[in-house]
């Protein structure tokens, strides 16, 4: 895709966004080097101060890496970057194509790790089956987006009876992806949900303490579903 005027509010934000596509689309493959600060600034229409602040941010992600006394260049960021480039990736990715297979990495992953958390949450804070019971009758109501609200509130309450900080921030992560394409999100939302009794059985299972059940009940609810396409 060719790059064009920055023309958003944020004209550092633009660049980047404009930068970071092409990268994750491989316009800019690894171990290429990204046009000059001059360059940019031509093509952006900006000045170079706006370059520099959105190839630093690039280069802070792990998508890019300087070289001094040469230009900076593009690197693999799968070898490099953290979790949060799937959360800049499905917040900038063009609908369609391209967002599909981000959410489903995230929901594998949450899976993945979901039942971990709910084992450790069972072991540590069983009294907070209760609270978690409510918000599950709370999900049988709910419709549309609210769900995914409510359920986000659900898993926080679990997270924070884990106490496990690598889990909170990988969260926060898998959060901003789902939420990145709500239109795709609350369709395998109400799915999961009327499949997997709207997490009841998971709460049920960390209040009796109980944390095999726990995480037996989380892998039941959290395997992918194929009535959402995902």
């Amino acid at each position: 895709m060719p790059l064009r005027q920055a023309h958003k509010r944020s004209l550092s934000e633009d660049v980047f966004e404009q930068l970071l596509v092409e990268i994750a689309g491989g316009g800019m493959p690894a171990g290429s080097e990204i046009p000059s600060e001059r360059e940019l600034a031509a093509v952006f229409a900006v000045n170079r101060h706006v370059v520099r602040e959105a190839v630093k941010r690039l280069e802070q992600a792990g998508l890019v890496k300087g070289a001094q006394g040469g230009r900076t260049k593009v690197v693999d960021y799968r070898q490099s970057a953290g979790l949060d480039v799937l959360a800049l990736l499905a917040e900038h990715a063009r609908p369609g194509a391209e967002t599909l297979p981000l959410l489903t990495a995230a929901l594998e992953m949450r899976a993945g790790i979901g039942a971990d958390v709910a084992r450790l949450c069972a072991e540590r804070d069983p009294g907070a089956g209760p609270e978690l019971l409510a918000i599950a009758e709370r999900l049988a109501e709910l419709h549309a987006h609210e769900l995914l609200v409510a359920d986000q509130l659900f898993w926080q309450r679990i997270l924070d009876g884990a106490g496990n900080l690598a889990y909170q921030l990988a969260f926060n992560s898998l959060i901003r992806v789902v939420h990145a394409r709500r239109d795709l999100s609350v369709g395998w939302l109400e799915a999961e949900l009327r499949r997997s009794e709207h997490r009841r059985p998971i709460a049920a299972a960390i209040g009796a303490g109980d944390p095999r059940a726990a995480a037996t009940a989380t892998r039941l609810a959290l395997s992918p579903d194929a009535e959402a396409g995902l």
